[in-house]
């Protein structure tokens, strides 16, 4: 069973929806879906039978006035967004669907920040199990699913791809659109300083690319036959969900290079 695997990346995410129209395009149709985070969303779209074309018809209405409604900030304790709009732009288009009835294999992992496990959402409500993957720590509010309290898969597991193994998959097309860093460990040693500023912003940017980098890490080394597609969003934000069209583009662009790894597989 070929399985794909749609990683984390906020609205970077909107580039799986361009890997999917090159799947459309050479007839590659998955048997399994797993996705952390925005890979959830559009994982779940697609399983629920939406196309990568109509898809990107739906993300390109996102303007900067919609992005305002659909993310309304507002103080709380448990986080600035409570995701309610969110659930009701969900359900718009995804209804009552459960995951039991999508024509194939479908899953969400997400956080138990409670009991401190990964969770894999494998049944029940799409839009809640989209709603628990999603939840960005500090900027959306834990969601409240299945008696636990849960935040963005993303965060414990970038591309989870052990994922859609465990659940079948003999081979894995798996899509991370976060920064991917190759480093390694190296002894001290003195070099001329760079003489570059690093504010807050900077610091906690490049320290969480190199944690998410470590654990996308982890994850390709449990790769037993298949492919990854590395797609180079450094040009879109992680809130940039306005830049739709864009970010779609990268994500097409790139598979299309790889048209003929896709086919083999």
């Amino acid at each position: 069973m070929l399985g794909l695997v749609l990683g984390g990346g906020a609205a970077k995410g909107y580039a799986h929806i361009g890997v999917i129209k090159v799947l459309d395009e050479i007839g590659i149709r998955p048997d399994i879906i797993v996705g952390a985070s925005m890979g959830s969303l559009v994982g779940g779209f697609y399983a629920a039978g939406f196309t990568g074309k109509r898809m990107e018809e739906i993300a390109v209405q996102i303007d900067k006035r919609k992005k305002n409604w659909l993310f309304p900030i507002r103080l709380n304790k448990r986080g600035f967004i409570d995701g309610r709009r969110v659930i009701k732009y969900l359900t718009e288009h995804l209804g009552a669907t459960r995951i039991e009835d999508l024509p194939l294999k479908y899953a969400a992992v997400a956080t138990d920040i409670e009991n401190h496990q990964e969770l894999v959402i494998n049944r029940g409500s799409l839009v809640f199990a989209i709603r628990s993957s999603i939840a960005i720590p500090v900027v959306f509010t834990p969601f409240e699913h299945v008696g636990r309290i849960l935040t963005d898969g993303g965060f414990v597991n970038p591309v989870p791809l052990t994922v859609a193994q465990d659940m079948g998959a003999d081979r894995i097309i798996a899509v991370n659109v976060m920064p991917w860093i190759d480093y390694n460990r190296v002894e001290m040693s003195v070099q001329k300083p760079s003489g570059r500023d690093y504010n807050l912003r900077k610091v906690f940017r490049v320290t969480s690319d190199l944690i998410t980098s470590r654990l996308i890490d982890r994850e390709l080394a449990f790769l037993k036959k298949g492919m990854v597609i590395h797609v180079d969003t450094s040009g879109i934000g992680l809130s940039s969900f306005e830049k739709a069209r864009i970010a779609i583009g990268l994500g097409y662009e790139t598979a299309k290079g790889k048209m003929e790894e896709l086919k083999k597989i």
